[in-house]
């Protein structure tokens, strides 16, 4: 007798399971069938298919994480996958296609579809060595093949769209010293990028051990905590939307929770990598609160950053420890991506001018805030951005200004 293909189809829904399979049993593959992410995986490893059929919307792992972990895998990178799903936004199938998918089928579709897709990516010549198709149905029977049902809804918990597209941004935030606005600046930044229309924004709190953006923000969660204490291979998409805190309009939080004891995970590389991976592809705007200095959590999250803004005080006291970091930075190949901001909380006899800052720094400044400490203690005693407290504020112009500077399609980050 000969070899057929054996052909997987993954999906949590058991009637989706049973259609699929059924239409393409008809056509002589041979099926087998797994009801989650990690089942796929394991079915893979024992049996290696020929093509996968993968529903995206699954609980624990969703269908773009198997994609990547299949890719990433020398044993099963060239395994075909078509994704099938209920989600039919363009963007959603560049999640997919970027992914590594090598097609994407909408529910519902139709039988002749699903296995003319099918079919065409077997024919292709990766797949050249593998045995012959079974033959095609004569015309008669395609026409008369009815419309497959509509899948059912899942219920479960689902995962946000993918970024809407146009400019996105990674921004990384972060000081050589403490007490020099970090966290007001992240919050700040992200109700600026909120203001862009149709834009998802997430402000992500990276400084476990001393995080505040709980009282500040009158938030409670620890979802950094719970990310960075998982191995990096069960980092995906589901995963870290599910630790995210809805904040205001289009705005989510990731927060690294208030117990000093948590300052070990900073040595959590490859987790906070992983983190700032998803956190990319969830959002078209991502706020990196890195706090001060380099442990090797910011190092890692800063690798995917897009932009790298480092806060500067304008006291001669600091100059020599924002040099230190700046040159840390370059040492780290990062100098591409670097912006400074000049953020002048306190009025003191010892600042210098902006002209002075860029001396001693030798670099130039990207943005420059000045004193404003009644909008500052007013923000904080209401829970919000200072853009919220008052939108005509210089602080609030100036925040707008260093978003639409990173913002812009043809702006090349200084070196």
């Amino acid at each position: 007798m000969a070899q057929t293909y054996t052909l997987l189809v993954v999906d949590d829904d058991l009637d989706t399971l049973k259609l699929v399979g059924t239409t393409l049993e008809k056509q002589g593959f041979h099926i087998i069938a797994a009801k989650d992410g990690q089942e796929a995986l394991d079915r893979v490893a024992e049996t290696q298919p020929d093509l996968i059929l993968l529903d995206v919307m699954m609980p624990k792992m969703d269908g773009y994480e198997v994609t990547r972990r299949l890719r990433a895998n020398p044993d099963t990178a060239q395994i075909p996958i078509i994704l099938f799903t209920a989600k039919a936004q363009v963007d959603d199938k560049v999640v997919g296609l970027e992914a590594g998918a090598d097609d994407y089928l909408t529910k519902p579709t139709h039988p002749a579809e699903l296995v003319a897709r099918v079919r065409n990516i077997l024919k292709r010549p990766v797949t050249s060595m593998l045995p012959p198709l079974p033959p095609e149905p004569a015309p008669d029977e395609r026409r008369s093949a009815a419309p497959a049902a509509p899948a059912p809804s899942y219920a479960g918990p689902q995962s946000s769209p993918a970024p809407s597209g146009g400019s996105r941004a990674v921004v990384g935030v972060l000081a050589a010293k403490g007490g020099q606005g970090v966290s007001t600046l992240c919050i700040n930044l992200a109700a600026g990028f909120a203001e862009k229309p149709d834009k998802s924004v997430i402000l992500a709190e990276f400084t476990p051990g001393h995080g505040d953006l709980n009282v500040r923000l009158s938030q409670t969660g620890e979802g950094l905590v719970e990310l960075l204490r998982r191995s990096a291979r069960d980092i995906y998409r589901s995963a870290v939307e599910s630790t995210l805190v809805e904040h205001k309009d289009n705005q989510r939080l990731l927060l690294a929770g208030l117990r000093p004891s948590d300052v070990t995970l900073t040595h959590a590389g490859e987790q906070a990598a992983a983190v700032v991976n998803e956190l990319k592809q969830i959002a078209d705007y991502v706020v990196l609160d890195l706090g001060v200095s380099l442990p090797t959590s910011s190092q890692r999250a800063l690798e995917h950053c897009t932009h790298i803004l480092v806060v500067a005080e304008p006291d001669p006291n600091s100059f020599e420890q924002t040099r230190a970091l700046l040159q840390d930075l370059d040492a780290l190949r990062l100098q591409g991506k670097l912006m400074v901001a000049m953020v002048h909380r306190v009025r003191n006899d010892l600042a210098v001018n902006a002209a002075e800052l860029q001396k001693q720094l030798e670099r130039e400044l990207d943005a420059v805030f000045t004193p404003a400490p009644e909008l500052a203690h007013q923000a904080t005693r209401q829970q919000q951005s200072m853009l919220e407290t008052d939108a005509q504020s210089y602080t609030a112009q100036q925040t707008l200004k260093l978003v639409n500077l990173i913002t812009e399609p043809k702006r090349q980050p200084r070196r």
